[in-house]
């Protein structure tokens, strides 16, 4: 009877992980007509029929939000960004971790909590960089300029001089002259967002299945979304969601390792040993 017990448990977990790989393999597609934008306002995003993509058409002179009505953790998005002009260079990229603001529950639109990833795809005066950001944002923004008319604007140099220790934390960059995003161009990106750990990989243009960031650290559910900010024309399509339950624990150091490999062989020895005296 025990033998039977042990051998159901071990149907049932092995059941479990196939149950998971089978999730994480089968990724939902998002309609996006139920989101919103959020935030200071100035884009204008337009979804299309269907639902399947969404086009922000306006340079708008603040950060604007195309935000998921739910909140997201443990979770894989895939989907694609594609310029379509050759008349800017400004930041393009999404949000995810996404608490606040949201209009509908009266929160002030420069209150900001999230997580931004963004990308530029020139250098500029001001402090604006070719290349990758990921940026944990959160904080009142109210007193804070905001705008990209200023040098001043965290947004725009990625530097919290103008507001709060603490508002506007960068937790990695990757920059270069090679960086940069390229004109008409589609590229695709997968986001894995997990409890502990941030990964995002690019294909398209310049990158091939390229990670351009993998961090590590302890983060929040919250709502994903789609940001710009001093660019226009911008399509966001294919967007896709699948589970990615936490990344496993660290593995021990090789020492420990064999230690615990020469204890097990040991303890097997030990039962044979005592099978043949009974």
């Amino acid at each position: 009877m025990k033998k039977e017990i042990k051998a159901g448990r071990v149907g049932f977990v092995t059941g479990l992980f196939m149950l998971s790989i089978i999730s994480m393999a089968n990724a939902a597609p998002i309609n996006l007509s139920t989101w919103s934008e959020e935030g200071p306002g100035g884009g204008v995003w337009t979804v299309a029929s269907g639902g399947g993509s969404v086009n922000q058409s306006v340079n708008s002179s603040t950060p604007t939000f195309f935000i998921s009505d739910d909140p997201f953790i443990n979770s894989e998005f895939s989907g694609s960004i594609r310029v379509n002009t050759t008349g800017d260079d400004d930041f393009i990229g999404f949000v995810f971790g996404y608490q606040q603001p949201f209009s509908g529950n009266g929160d002030a639109i420069t209150d900001f909590d999230f997580i931004l990833f963004d990308w530029k795809q020139l250098n500029q005066s001001g402090g604006a960089s070719e290349g990758f950001y990921l940026t944990r944002v959160k904080g009142d923004f109210s007193n804070n300029t905001i705008t990209h008319a200023s040098a001043a604007s965290a947004f725009w140099d990625h530097d919290d001089a103008d507001a709060d220790a603490g508002e506007f934390t960068t937790l990695a960059s990757n920059l270069g002259s090679t960086k940069g995003w390229l004109d008409l161009t589609e590229y695709n990106f997968t986001l894995t967002y997990q409890t502990n750990n941030i990964k995002i990989v690019l294909d398209g243009g310049q990158f091939s299945n390229e990670t351009i960031f993998d961090v590590a650290g302890s983060f929040d559910a919250g709502s994903f979304g789609f940001y710009n900010y001093s660019q226009g024309n911008v399509t966001y399509a294919g967007v896709a969601a699948s589970a990615a339950p936490p990344g496993p624990a660290p593995i021990p150091e090789p020492s420990t390792m064999i230690l615990m490999g020469s204890g097990m062989l040991g303890l097997i020895g030990w039962r044979m040993r005592r099978q043949r005296k009974v």
